[in-house]
């Protein structure tokens, strides 16, 4: 649930830099034989957290940087967007945060299953699909707004996580706590228990990229935990052998 990982300990691997407040682009790719972001059935939100690498992600240290759930205007959920966008999400890194090392976990959550709960019958719930990329912020900010355990930020009675997609709902409540906004201090959800998840096989896959416009132009280096994601400056996709997100008890 953390990081598609059991234990997502940071060595063998190198850190991407990154400016604070600059544009961050992640893709999600699945793995087999078309390499699609995630199945056109799995709609759902898109959310971002970030958590200081040097507490291994264990702990109230990780904040909301990004999220994005439905359009009701366009019909348009953050999973169709990502779609479209050939699995590129792109997210800002927080101006003020203080500088250093983290970890960045970006997240889809599928509801194509979410209107009953896991348990009885192991094929319902909610699946979460995260994966995590390691990146040096660059600045000089003093901000540190980590108050968040995962897991512990969401749920089974949510009404983003407990959610029935084929309803014909017009408006959706994103899960988790609230968005880390710059110069602000987050308030709100600090529940820490764990809830029950099952192994992850076959999920999608998160690549990690510095944004093209903001490319320093050097090496590409991979900032990938276990070699989950990668962080350069092309484009190459990342596959694993995976299958189904955790899901929710």
């Amino acid at each position: 649930m953390l990081c598609r990982s059991e234990s997502p300990q940071l060595n063998g691997g190198t850190f991407c830099d990154v400016q604070a407040g600059s544009k961050f682009v992640m893709h999600f790719h699945e793995s087999g034989p078309t390499d699609r972001a995630i199945s056109d059935s799995h709609k759902g939100p898109c959310l971002a957290y970030m958590a200081k690498a040097e507490s291994n992600g264990d702990g109230n240290v990780w904040f909301k940087i990004y999220e994005d759930g439905y359009d009701a205007s366009s019909d348009t959920w953050c999973v169709d967007t990502l779609i479209k966008n050939d699995g590129a999400l792109e997210v800002t890194i927080p101006a003020d945060i203080s500088p250093g090392n983290y970890l960045l976990r970006g997240e889809i959550i599928a509801l194509h299953e979410a209107d009953r709960v896991y348990g009885k019958d192991e094929d319902a719930g909610a699946e979460f699909f995260p994966s995590c990329a390691m990146i040096n912020v660059i600045g000089a900010g003093a901000a540190n707004p980590g108050q968040y355990a995962i897991p512990g930020i969401y749920d089974k009675s949510d009404p983003g996580i407990h959610f029935n997609l084929w309803g014909g709902d017009k408006s959706y409540e994103i899960p988790g706590p609230p968005l880390y906004v710059p110069g602000t201090a987050p308030v709100g959800n600090t529940n820490t228990t764990k809830i029950g998840i099952t192994p992850v096989v076959n999920a999608p896959v998160m690549a990690s990229n510095p944004p093209v416009n903001n490319n320093t132009g050097g090496k590409s280096k991979s900032c990938i935990k276990k070699r989950h994601n990668k962080c350069s400056s092309s484009s190459r996709k990342k596959k694993r052998s995976r299958s189904k997100g955790n899901k929710t008890t």
